[in-house]
């Protein structure tokens, strides 16, 4: 019987539907889509001082959770575009911070221009797309999302060749191999479903896309941050990483009042 939201109209993951709750379609992929929004806040959070451009990255992350949050616990294809538009749009600000890094502008007003715009069509196609047409919505959603990635990846390794703190270097490591496992689990999750619903012993589903969610989270935390810190010291800022607790990281520069707000 379906849940309280009815049969599914969007994608549906491994996750076995309302089966911990009536009124909560995926329990567990739904629980750990809080964890962007934990690593969006404190971003946002312990970075407050800097360029709103870092404000917006972290706080898309904050969103992308909500909708993801909505689009599990629902499996509604208006929620499904709550989640997967928001991704997107949080792919095309980390790329734009990531080109634009320097002291100065290095495109024009264009470069901003034909982000929005590329996040504009593929916004409009996934919609014209409908819960009719899921191959063509998911087809358009990952190619896009996968283009603006490798762009993303691209200047990410540029920055790791600049880097002369190993302990930063040792940290963009780090994130290399969770980005890696988190995407090794989202595929086995996907393509070997019937695998992980029928495994031997009673063992029970291991909810890879839980713990996709959760990797995600703290990838693309330590992105973000990894190219403030990049930014910062393209702006002579001396930056620094500093540990909240002993256990987040985060930026800290010398001169604390982050002014230069017109190469935004």
């Amino acid at each position: 019987m379906p849940g309280y939201w009815g049969h599914p109209t969007s994608s549906d993951w491994c996750e076995s539907n309302y089966a911990k709750s009536h009124y909560v379609a995926e329990f567990f992929n739904s629980l750990s889509s809080f964890s962007m929004i934990l690593v969006g806040l404190a971003g946002m959070y312990l970075h407050s001082s800097f360029e709103k451009r870092f404000l917006l990255t972290f706080g898309s992350i904050v969103v992308v959770g909500i909708g993801s949050i909505a689009f599990h616990g629902t499996l509604l294809f208006p929620l499904q575009m709550l989640d997967e538009v928001p991704m997107v749009y949080c792919v095309l600000t980390l790329a734009y911070c990531c080109v634009e890094n320097k002291s100065y502008r290095r495109y024009g007003a264009w470069f901003p221009a034909s982000i929005a715009l590329y996040g504009l069509l593929t916004t409009i196609i996934m919609l014209y797309a409908g819960p009719d047409n899921h191959l063509l919505e998911f087809v358009v959603f990952q190619s896009a999302f996968a283009f603006m990635v490798l762009i993303v990846m691209s200047h990410i390794i540029k920055i790791y060749g600049r880097l002369k703190d190993e302990s930063i270097r040792r940290m963009w490591a780090l994130t290399g191999v969770i980005g890696v496992v988190a995407y090794a689990y989202w595929n086995i999750d996907f393509r070997m479903c019937d695998t992980m619903q029928d495994l031997p012993f009673g063992i029970w589903n291991p909810q890879f896309h839980a713990w996709w969610h959760v990797g995600a989270s703290l990838c693309s935390y330590m992105v973000c941050l990894l190219v403030c810190y990049d930014r910062a010291e393209n702006l002579d800022r001396k930056p620094k990483i500093e540990w909240m607790a002993g256990v987040l990281p985060y930026v800290v520069v010398d001169d604390i009042l982050c002014t230069i707000s017109k190469s935004k």
